[in-house]
């Protein structure tokens, strides 16, 4: 009866083995298989996660709901947008003094907006474009403002010349714009201000990592 017992500890220990842990599930099929919600208090690492190889349509991620402690998977295929989106506005027919507000409809408390870059031209794709004041044709060495900034819960870009310059023609702009959801990015940074105190060089200080 003890050998009958043993052995079937034994086999129960080796199917525990083979099949791992399950938590809420009966037929685990990994080491540590849950089914249901989890909820992280402390910390969570991964010394060896592994790389994944597969197509990102199929992925998924785990993130920390910040507001419960709980973890959630976020299925980047279904969601408005990915954790980092990029995308290019091909705006035409702008008047002479550029782009004053132009709204994206893109809603500033999910997600950050940074234009990356941009590219000037006049109609119909013409390279020859070039910078005037209103009352001369004289021409200047471009330089241009280019920034987002937020209104109405949304954020809107700006493009326009700097010092009431304006371009010769209906310019072409066309802007590589980056979109980061907010609940994918740590805590934004203070302002950091340094005194340079007249010189032309100096050391500033890195930002202090600020995690949720």
């Amino acid at each position: 009866m003890k050998k009958i017992l043993f052995l079937a500890v034994l086999c129960s220990i080796a199917i525990y083995k083979a099949q791992g842990v399950g938590i809420g599930n009966t037929n685990p099929t990994q080491t540590l298989d849950v089914t249901g919600n989890m909820k992280l208090s402390g910390d969570l690492y991964f010394e060896n996660p592994g790389t994944y190889i597969g197509p990102s349509t199929n992925s998924y991620l785990v993130v920390r709901d910040n507001s419960d402690k709980s973890l959630k998977r976020y299925v980047p295929a279904t969601s408005e947008y990915s954790a980092i989106n990029s995308t290019v506005y091909h705006i035409t027919n702008i008047t002479p003094g550029g782009i004053a507000d132009f709204d994206t409809k893109i809603p500033t408390s999910k997600y950050y907006l940074i234009i990356g870059g941009f590219i000037v031209r006049g109609v119909n794709d013409n390279s020859n474009i070039r910078i005037t004041q209103d009352t001369t044709t004289s021409q200047y060495i471009p330089q241009y403002s280019a920034r987002s900034f937020e209104r109405n819960g949304t954020w809107h870009v700006k493009f326009v010349p700097n010092n009431n310059r304006v371009f010769h023609q209906n310019p072409e702009i066309r802007l590589s714009v980056s979109v980061y959801r907010k609940d994918m990015l740590t805590t934004v940074n203070p302002t950091i201000t340094f005194n340079m105190n007249g010189d032309a060089s100096g050391n500033g200080s890195a930002p202090t990592p600020a995690l949720p």
